[in-house]
């Protein structure tokens, strides 16, 4: 074996990493302790060899062919695994390029240059951006900053929007939206440029800056939509409402019942009263003293005003306990949310995220982070993350799978539900439940099948299905194949790399539209590249791609 791939482990992160090289046209080569069988068996019948093993026994490594390998990626669920297969790795190829999956992103930039390994990268830092696009209903495939400006690649239709009447992809990159991709039909055209003309029906994968994306595609918001503004006062007034009713909904039929009761009790009572005194304030002042159990009676009453007092006082005070018992409830609640940390429920326009996992956590901070309020939901009250998400977000504790668990999370008024646990099952179940409970609201599920994915969202309308090892593995393989990459997407049957590097003696003095089968697209941090001559050492954002050249039979 010579210039082969070697992955190590076979969880869900290394299975789509060797379906992707294998499809690249990569030999590959894998060591694992254990996977699943069909997975095993699908790579075996497709000519991936497969070594049984520890990855970070030399032997197991000289048996994949260390010597003779291109590059190595250690992909197992374990950070500790990862990090002593690359020094085993290291230590006897210094030379091969090692991409790692870590959690810890801070101890990974720290490896990244003690270990001088050529990435190290965390699955639910790549995938956690693409779930919050998707609960926020954008067609976002990813989102990276470079110089510290935040930009956006994303897939548009032509036929409407902001490219009405754009003929040309110069027309649009005047607008600061550079197309990387036309999709028409079934083909690929990769890298467009000048003067090519678009047709309606193409779909554009697009790089711009995220202030751009949100101006031309980000749907209009309503006043009181964006943190620190405030709606109008029917709508605030209708929100009140709403939670009120919601409220309501969620307290005891019995109790309910006693309320209403006393509801209807209390006008009749002030008007038995104002027909006896003659006086309205008299009336009043009898039946709110007679409510809290003081009897006050006017004079030559008969037994039956008496008989009406007793029910009267033994109604009040059954339900003016139960009010205050309440009410201290919700006191005593919202000093201890203060103690733990968390945070109040939001009025509205939230995103419900199920699951603190790794990806769960990372969804969370990625929403936080541009402004929008969340309400994170787990079964498990001592799951390691909840601490960090109290800071930042509501925290529920239930089977997000169960009515009144979704209820106290608010989802009559929230905007999207991203189902995030490790159980596909699961995470359909919340999806289900989640539009039962709101039919309008946007729902997001973590499936790992891609093909059960597309039949969740044509059939069950669910609004996107989504597997966190499928959106990380292409910037896995990309960044063990190319130095510098920024990120990578899989698009049709294309693997679509962004990557940040400096012009080589190859590239000083050339033009950037000579270059070939590569696209500068950013230039002195500017989408407008135009045709200056690169200089030497000059760092550019150029755009490369790879076609997958063989099928794969797995799931």
């Amino acid at each position: 074996m010579t210039g082969h791939c070697i992955v190590c482990g076979m969880g869900d992160v290394g299975y789509r990493v060797v379906e992707l090289l294998h499809r690249l046209g990569e030999e590959v080569t894998v060591i694992t302790l254990q996977a699943r069988e069909e997975r095993l068996r699908t790579a075996e019948s497709l000519g991936v060899r497969i070594v049984t093993g520890d990855a970070r026994v030399d032997q197991n490594l000289h048996e994949a062919g260390l010597a003779s390998a291109k590059l190595l990626i250690a992909a197992t669920d374990q950070d500790l695994v990862n990090i002593e297969a690359a020094l085993d790795s290291r230590r006897l190829r210094p030379d091969m390029p090692v991409v790692i999956r870590l959690f810890d992103q801070g101890l990974a930039r720290q490896l990244e240059g003690t270990l001088d390994l050529q990435r190290a990268l965390g699955m639910s830092t790549l995938a956690a951006p693409s779930f919050a696009a998707a609960a926020l209903g954008e067609a976002v495939l990813g989102t990276f900053s470079l110089h510290g400006a935040p930009f956006v690649v994303g897939r548009h239709r032509v036929g409407g929007g902001p490219f009405q009447g754009s003929s040309t992809v110069e027309h649009l990159a005047r607008q600061g939206l550079i197309p990387l991709m036309i999709e028409r039909g079934g083909d690929c055209l990769v890298l467009p440029a000048g003067d090519t003309p678009l047709q309606p029906e193409d779909r554009l994968s697009l790089l711009t800056r995220k202030e751009d994306w949100d101006r031309h595609f980000s749907s209009p918001r309503t006043p009181g939509d964006k943190p620190g503004e405030r709606a109008p006062l029917l709508r605030r007034i209708g929100r009140s409402l709403s939670r009120l009713a919601a409220f309501w909904k969620e307290e005891p039929l019995a109790l309910r019942l006693l309320v209403l009761t006393l509801c209807v009790v209390i006008p009749l009572t002030i008007v038995v009263f104002y027909g006896l005194s003659r006086s309205l304030v008299d009336a009043l002042f009898l039946t709110i003293t007679n409510l809290h159990g003081e009897v006050v009676l006017p004079e030559q009453v008969g037994p039956e005003i008496k008989l009406y007092e007793i029910l009267l006082m033994i109604l009040g005070s059954i339900t003016l306990a139960t009010l205050y018992s309440m009410l201290t409830d919700y006191l005593v609640g919202s000093r201890l949310r203060k103690l733990l940390g968390s945070q109040p429920m939001p009025d509205h326009g939230h995103v419900v995220v199920v699951g603190m996992g790794n990806v769960g956590l990372r969804v969370v901070r990625e929403l936080t982070a541009v402004g929008v309020p969340v309400v994170a939901i787990d079964a498990d009250p001592d799951r390691p993350f909840l601490a960090d998400v109290r800071s930042s977000a509501t925290v529920v504790i239930g089977d997000a799978r169960l009515n009144d668990t979704l209820l106290r999370a608010g989802i009559a008024n929230a905007r999207a539900v991203i189902a995030a646990t490790d159980d596909d099952a699961v995470n359909l179940g919340i999806g289900l439940a989640a539009r039962q409970a709101s039919p309008r609201i946007r729902t997001v599920v973590r499936l790992f099948d891609a093909d059960f994915a597309r039949k969740v969202e044509t059939t069950l309308g669910i609004d996107a299905a989504l597997g966190a090892s499928r959106i990380a593995a292409p910037t896995f393989v990309a960044s063990a194949l190319f130095p510098g990459v920024v990120k990578a997407f899989l698009i049709q049957d294309r693997l679509l790399v962004l990557q940040q590097r400096r012009a080589g003696a190859e590239w000083a003095g050339r033009k950037p539209s000579e270059l070939q089968d590569i696209r500068i697209v950013l230039r002195d941090g500017a989408l407008t590249v135009g045709e200056r001559p690169l200089a030497a050492e000059e760092e550019v954002l150029a755009v490369l791609w790879r076609k997958l050249e063989r099928p794969w039979g797995g799931s």
